[in-house]
């Protein structure tokens, strides 16, 4: 797994929040309502645009500095990365999960949050990979919670 600490600049928005760009990470772009949200998103972002180019065999940029413009702040963001942080393949919502799986919907997130199901959070909406499912459908049901993954 990849460690990147990348410069980040956080602009006050008009509206309202901050808006994120990465001078290294061309058209990587975020914004939240706070300070800590929007540096929270601009990771996820980060992680996501840096998995990308791994999964593609493109190279990584090498992190810079630069000055920060007037009015916004330089935060420097730290993720992790690899390419099968990516999810690919086609995804259902939670609900149709929980049909799928006659569970609760509340129950999918739980098990996406163990490392059972894969899948990604979009705001406050849940998609979980139909390959996912099925692989759980092939594995017989033990009664309990599901037990959460090592992660490595």
């Amino acid at each position: 797994m990849g460690k990147y600490l990348y410069q980040a600049i956080m602009s006050p928005d008009e509206e309202g929040g901050y808006v994120v760009t990465f001078p290294d990470l061309p058209g990587c772009v975020s914004e939240g309502d706070t300070f800590t949200e929007a540096a929270a998103q601009a990771a996820d972002a980060a992680q996501t645009y840096v998995a990308s180019l791994l999964a593609h065999g493109d190279s990584v940029p090498r992190p810079t500095k630069v000055d920060c413009p007037e009015g916004a702040e330089s935060v420097l963001i730290f993720f992790e990365a690899t390419p099968d942080y990516l999810v690919t393949g086609e995804v259902v919502s939670a609900a149709e999960a929980a049909r799928r799986l006659s569970l609760s919907p509340g129950r999918i997130t739980h098990m996406l949050d163990a490392g059972i199901l894969e899948g990604y959070r979009e705001g406050r909406r849940t998609w979980i990979t139909v390959k996912s499912i099925e692989a759980r459908q092939a594995v017989p049901v033990a009664a309990g919670r599901p037990k959460k993954v090592l992660m490595a």
